[in-house]
């Protein structure tokens, strides 16, 4: 899949953009400046809905520090984990809308990059209930 596969009409994929964001902003260290500034980036993407802006955003992501990226892939899923499990504790109180699928870890030996970090968002746990 890459940037153009994408709906940015779809609340899954701003969410993971959303994700990605507020793991970006909690980076610190060498290289920190330039999280915050892909973290802004995403936001823009966020609010427009812009394809340019999400472009502009995945280049942006993808200049980062490999390390950072890695960083920032590993972080990104388990806050998706987190929130699949929270809206999977209160779906019932909210709504009775079908569930969406539970994140599953990086790909082993596979250098993330930002449309492998939105897509951890859709890949299932074995065993996970639909």
């Amino acid at each position: 899949m890459d940037a153009h596969d994408l709906s940015l009409d779809d609340n899954g994929t701003i969410q993971a953009i959303g994700i990605l964001a507020d793991v970006l902003d909690g980076v610190e260290g060498p290289g920190g400046l330039d999280t915050v500034l892909v973290s802004k980036a995403l936001r823009q993407v966020i609010a427009t809905k812009s394809q340019p802006a999400f472009e502009f955003a995945s280049r942006a992501f993808n200049t980062l520090d490999p390390s950072v990226r890695r960083q920032v892939a590993e972080s990104a899923d388990e806050a998706a984990h987190h929130a699949v499990e929270l809206r999977g504790r209160v779906g019932g109180f909210l709504s009775t809308a079908p569930k969406k699928p539970v994140p599953q870890g990086p790909v082993v030996g596979q250098q993330p990059n930002f449309i492998t970090a939105l897509n951890l968002r859709s890949r299932r746990r074995p065993n996970s209930p639909s």
